[in-house]
């Protein structure tokens, strides 16, 4: 039988219980507690008031916090009090005088911190530092702090320290080397999506941006390919000033913005989103269609105003076509047709994608093919779906392949202003080979017609610009069988493109082309429905013996 001074034994369960409240927090908790220090919302205590101030509300609570956090390591700091300033750490007496506990504070001493944070092992070392940076927030602690959490904590414990020392830091005191070291720890402990975000709140401050820009030309790579795209982004973005920034590394910062998610993205005013969302759709790459959710949440924040929607919905419409997301474009077309049953351009698209293709080219319902000057190939306009631009699809016949190919190649290889250059090339799922043209519009034996036809200085012009295509293409050695009208063509600016090159082959072309413009430019004269030709202009031409005198003689009416 056992006497009351005994000591019972333990059953095993209840010992198991008492060694599992005994146990040591583990280094992440240690982590994660010196985190949430910091995260409270410690009012500052305002050490350029006078030392008998007297102290708000929120500054007393503060300073009990701050004392019982020194009561608690006043031995591994070696802080050294007096009675008066133990009955504040002790709680025994509460804190009145600014004064006294400033200078209570101030007796934390660098020396006695440091000594700490190197005995200690680095969960505890953050947790210490995590306190004392709540009522001394100098960079050298703020900095300590952070290589603590980052041996100790887990990834997400680390990047909430981070988060919230940052905070703790008056930029303004900060040398280059320090700021290196804290974007350095900022690139090691946030991801990838994290840490624009972040960087973009602490832009927001004057300070860090003065200690940015003083500290770029040091930047190792590494940091500057992610902090600089992400200061030019804030400056031509978010506060719309004058871009000074290379186009790349702008781009990289607007795709970083655009990477947000949906709460960040619509916490920026409207004319934000309005840049952000134009320049996104510039930017955003066609082959990668990560960033797309971002593009359509920055539109749905504009359906309050009609045209702002319509005309942002077709643009990122575009963009998905750009993208070959047709699925996207569509279901995009569909709803904005449905929301501004007015606006017919959606619908007109719609149609578009439903026409037969070929590749990714639509073709037009509404006019039927031709045939090129050799009378071999068939020609029809189509839209390139990538562009929504008007095209000329040209099929090579079956018994002409050689020729077609030939005429590709030829326009593959020039160069010249005023020649319409080969945009695409392929096989048909029939294997037929075929090129794409810029479709400028209206051929020009149709314009000369049109509507009264040209006046008297749209017909030299025309003149003067068809001498010029057959003249440099001459000096490029190529020689056209023709120069009938029907291979050249007029854009909506009226002006003159050459289409048309089969039949061309290398050789001597001078003389041959000369005469070719100068047939070419009587045809047009003598088409004339508003004017009567100048006798001395149709004289001039016939006494040109060079491209040079052919382009003088029409200069004065051109």
């Amino acid at each position: 039988m056992s006497t009351p001074h005994e000591k019972k034994p333990t059953p095993p369960a209840e010992a198991k219980k008492k060694r599992r409240r005994r146990r040591r927090r583990r280094p992440s908790e240690a982590s994660g507690a010196a985190a949430e220090l910091l995260a409270q919302k410690n009012a500052k205590i305002d050490t350029e008031k006078d030392a008998d101030a007297p102290l708000s509300e929120e500054e007393v609570e503060a300073l009990r916090r701050y004392f019982r956090f020194l009561q608690a390591n006043r031995k591994i700091l070696r802080l050294r009090v007096n009675a008066a300033e133990d009955l504040l750490l002790n709680g025994v007496r509460e804190p009145t005088h600014r004064g006294v506990c400033q200078h209570l504070l101030a007796k934390v001493e660098r020396s006695a911190v440091i000594s700490a944070v190197e005995k200690l092992e680095p969960a505890a070392a953050a947790k210490l530092l995590g306190g004392i940076i709540g009522f001394s927030p100098e960079i050298e602690y703020v900095l300590l702090f952070l290589e603590r959490v980052q041996r100790s904590a887990s990834q997400a414990e680390a990047t909430a320290a981070l988060s919230q020392a940052l905070r703790q830091i008056d930029f303004s005191k900060v040398s280059d080397a320090q700021m290196r070291r804290v974007l350095g720890l900022l690139a090691e402990l946030f991801g990838e999506q994290e840490r624009p975000q972040l960087l973009l709140g602490l832009l927001e401050s004057r300070s860090f941006r003065t200690a940015f820009d003083s500290s770029m030309p040091q930047l190792p790579e590494s940091l500057a390919q992610l902090v600089i795209p992400l200061r030019a982004a804030q400056s031509a973005i978010l506060h719309g000033k004058k871009d000074h920034f290379e186009p790349d590394v702008l781009s990289q910062g607007i795709l970083y913005l655009l990477d947000a998610d949906d709460r960040t993205l619509l916490r920026h005013p409207p004319e934000v989103r309005q840049r952000l969302f134009s320049a996104g759709v510039q930017v955003c790459a066609n082959n990668d269609h990560s960033l797309h959710r971002g593009l359509k949440t920055l539109l749905r924040s504009f359906e309050d105003s009609k045209r702002r929607h319509s005309e942002l919905g077709m643009a990122l419409a575009r963009h998905f076509l750009a993208a070959q997301e047709d699925k996207e474009a569509r279901k995009l077309l569909k709803a904005l047709s449905d929301a501004h049953p007015d606006f017919r351009l959606p619908a007109r698209w719609l149609e578009i994608l439903d026409a037969p293709r070929i590749d990714r080219f639509a073709l037009s319902k509404r006019s039927k093919p031709t045939q090129d000057a050799s009378g071999q190939h068939r020609r029809t306009p189509a839209v390139w779906l990538d562009t929504m631009r008007a095209i000329w699809l040209q099929v090579g016949s079956d018994d002409g392949v050689e020729t077609h190919l030939a005429t590709a190649q030829l326009l593959n290889e020039l160069c010249i202003p005023g020649v319409a250059p080969l945009l695409h090339s392929g096989t048909t799922e029939e294997g037929a080979p075929y090129f794409t043209q810029p479709d400028p519009g209206q051929e020009l034996g149709q314009a000369l017609t049109h509507k009264g036809g040209l006046s008297l200085e749209e017909a030299m012009r025309m003149c003067r610009e068809a001498t010029g295509i057959l003249a440099a293409l001459a000096s490029a050695g190529v020689v056209l069988p023709d120069a009938h009208s029907r291979r050249f063509a007029l854009d909506e600016g009226r002006r003159l493109w050459l289409m048309d090159v089969s039949g061309g082959q290398q050789g001597s072309a001078e003389a041959a082309h000369l005469e070719l413009a100068r047939g070419l430019c009587q045809f047009v004269l003598n088409r004339a429905r508003r004017y009567i030709p100048p006798q001395e202009a149709v004289q001039a031409l016939e006494r040109s013996k060079s491209f040079a005198q052919l382009a003088r003689a029409l200069e004065p009416w051109a």
